[in-house]
């Protein structure tokens, strides 16, 4: 069961790494201030990132959509952190899953999800969904490189 949950991390979290740096065509280096922000997240997830800040800051500037890339990741990590303060979940085994779930619903959100509406799967999934919103940027649906279709 332990290895079908890494094994399952892994497949999200590199699902949307995929995504994200498909689209390789318009690749560019990030500013001082954009690496600044990949730290900052780096820092809010040392306990679940194990991916190295030059690779991370490699893979944002492989990607089409750098910025958009980094305020997913912005997103995610202010969402992973403000779950862990309010749960406090206990032990490494159970952040890593909580930071899965946070992996997979922006994943969710860029297949144009139900954006936390009511009706839509747990109510776990839902707050991190509402959360993930609350601190993605109010345009983000429109940002290129951030939805995606199986089309």
């Amino acid at each position: 069961m332990r290895l079908q949950r890494q094994f399952l991390y892994l497949i999200i979290c590199s699902f949307l790494w995929v995504c994200l740096f498909s689209q390789n065509a318009c690749a560019r280096l990030l500013t001082t201030q954009e690496i600044d922000r990949v730290r900052a997240v780096k820092k809010l997830l040392y306990e679940v990132d194990t991916k190295s800040l030059k690779r991370t800051i490699q893979d944002l500037e492989s990607t089409r959509h750098p910025q958009t890339g980094l305020d997913m990741m912005e997103a995610m990590a202010n969402t992973y952190i403000e779950l862990v303060r309010d749960y406090r979940p206990e032990g490494q085994k159970k952040k890593r899953w909580l930071y899965s779930m946070v992996c997979l619903n922006m994943a969710y959100l860029q297949f144009g999800g139900s954006k936390g509406k009511v009706g839509s799967t747990t109510e776990l999934n839902r707050l991190i969904r509402q959360e993930l919103l609350k601190y993605l940027p109010s345009n983000i649906l429109t940002q290129p490189g951030f939805l995606y279709s199986l089309e």
